[in-house]
């Protein structure tokens, strides 16, 4: 019983080294990477006090309350 199982082991080692010695890999040439496009010339534009305070009317529309932010002990509250 033990020979036949060594047998069997042993059969399939060989066909799986054989199969993977015949198995090649062809290895494509790899396109080269686009060139990346340089900073801008100029910056045009920035913030400004109108959009922070659009920002905070945004945030207080959407129902947010920064006094939900901390517990009762002063930690941040979990989300």
């Amino acid at each position: 019983m033990t020979k036949n199982f060594v047998v069997g082991v042993a059969i399939l080692a060989l066909s799986t080294s054989v199969a993977s010695a015949t198995h090649r890999i062809h290895h494509h040439a790899m396109n080269p990477p686009a060139a990346e496009p340089g900073p801008p010339i100029a910056w045009t534009g920035g913030v400004s006090s109108s959009d922070h305070a659009t920002y905070l009317k945004n945030l207080h529309d959407s129902g947010y309350s920064p006094k939900n932010d901390f517990t009762a002990a002063g930690n941040m509250a979990n989300q």
